[in-house]
């Protein structure tokens, strides 16, 4: 099949509202205090910002009650004489279930000190709380110290969000969904997706498995994101076929049920590349949006 490239446009204000969409989001508010735990500042841009020092043997606990959602703000706090590139393992889990986790790369930051050490480039980590109250447990491997700033978004005011269309995709699918028709755009393991994001933005993405006549029960399928040739994460699904989706210009193939990561990019134009690992001759499908633009910036 003939791969498609489709030119990315600059969205504008103007242009987004007929793909604009709502998603529940909330303001945002900083958890500064958690039991037996206080934070410590880190200087960014010469503003004092609390955050949570984290270790391999010190872990921390946030009690929370959902549904909400958290962000945890990452940095690795560079010991005296290390290089500026430090890697990480971040997993937020719950009685020993995992929530999420990344794993990053990331160097030295300008302009951010904490007590006069130098800090790392901020890395995000975004995942959501179900009802009822919970107690989430950060842990780190692979660096000495993680600085981790807290934010929980709470209210009801919703954000509006913009789709983004990729710059190449070997094709588009139409899933209907209820009264819905969204775009999905594939990717496989010859034919990689390319998304053109300016940032800094969090890229909100909704994943599917396609199920061809010979796939079965439950499939497992990874997606790995990466940028210049530099491997950014992967993600790891479980995932069956869809009962209420279906896609409007394939018969052949029957959607999976959805699946849900965020990826957060830094200040800057990134191309970012999905391709899917396993298995090694499906498709899977993407769809991708951010938060329409707003007047300033917080960390």
């Amino acid at each position: 099949m003939n791969r498609t490239r489709i030119l990315f446009a600059l969205l504008t204000l103007g242009a987004l509202a007929p793909h604009a969409a709502q998603a529940a989001a909330g303001s945002w508010h900083t958890l500064e205090t958690l039991p037996g735990r206080s934070t410590v500042p880190v200087t960014v841009n010469g503003d004092a910002k609390g955050y949570f020092r984290l270790t391999p043997t010190q872990p921390l606990v946030i009690p929370v009650t959902g549904p909400t959602r958290i962000r945890a703000i990452a940095r690795v706090e560079f010991t005296a004489g290390a290089r500026g590139i430090a890697s990480f393992h971040l997993r937020a889990s719950e009685g020993g279930r995992l929530i999420d986790e990344m794993n990053e790369v990331t160097n030295a930051a300008k302009n951010v000190s904490a007590s006069g050490a130098a800090v790392s480039k901020s890395r995000k980590l975004e995942f959501d709380v179900p009802a009822g109250r919970h107690e989430v447990t950060l842990s780190v491997d692979g660096t000495a110290v993680l600085l981790v700033r807290l934010r929980e978004s709470g209210g009801t005011e919703e954000t509006r969000m913009v789709s983004l269309t990729p710059v190449e995709t070997m094709r588009t699918e139409l899933l209907a969904e209820g009264e819905k028709t969204i775009p999905y755009h594939a990717l496989s393991a010859g034919h990689p997706l390319r998304l053109r994001v300016i940032g800094p933005a969090d890229v909100d993405l909704s994943s599917r498995l396609d199920f061809d006549a010979t796939m079965r029960g439950t499939v497992g399928y990874r997606i790995e994101v990466s940028e210049a040739g530099h491997k950014l994460r992967e993600y790891a699904f479980k995932t069956t076929k869809a009962t209420t989706a279906s896609y409007t210009n394939l018969r052949d193939v029957v959607p999976s049920k959805l699946d849900h990561f965020v990826i957060a990019v830094g200040a800057g134009t990134h191309e970012l590349v999905f391709t899917l690992i396993e298995p090694a001759h499906a498709t899977a499908v993407l769809h991708a949006r951010i938060p329409a633009p707003t007047v300033g910036n917080e960390e």
